[in-house]
């Protein structure tokens, strides 16, 4: 009798370093990720805030510092995904055992929710109104 082998899923080193041994290192890639894009965008806008100046060297030239910025910009997107990939790795198996419901029964649940919504929207608009009302007839 034979006996079925599993096969071993090999997993990628660069997730494994960066779920398993550096946890903090990926703490700290993902604040500076956060921070590098925010730096970059602010450079992208043209806001006055942050702007390079003419004389600094090879950025200083006019297309240079927004090339620098959109490669920032790539650079701190990328950090964000080895950073956040690693968290949504497990759900993906999860998604896929999920029974998405038919588009009747979508549109019915959809319907319910908005008409709820709606309801409580007035009950809310209308407490608000008599609240107002008792508070200026005491003030």
């Amino acid at each position: 009798m034979a006996i079925k082998e599993k096969t071993q899923e090999e997993k990628s080193k660069l997730l494994e370093v960066l779920t398993n041994e550096y946890k903090w290192e990926n703490l700290l890639l993902g604040i500076l990720a956060i921070l590098s894009g925010a730096l970059a965008l602010m450079i992208i806008s043209g806001n006055t805030l942050l702007q390079i100046n003419e004389n600094f060297p090879i950025l200083g030239t006019e297309p240079n510092g927004l090339i620098f910025a959109w490669v920032l910009f790539g650079i701190s997107v990328f950090g964000l995904i080895l950073v956040i990939y690693p968290f949504f790795l497990p759900a993906l198996p999860e998604l896929k055992k999920i029974t998405w419901p038919t588009w009747p029964k979508f549109l019915d649940s959809a319907m319910r929710t908005i008409i709820f919504l709606f309801i409580l929207t007035g009950l809310i608009t209308v407490f608000n109104i008599l609240i107002i009302r008792l508070l200026g007839g005491i003030l």
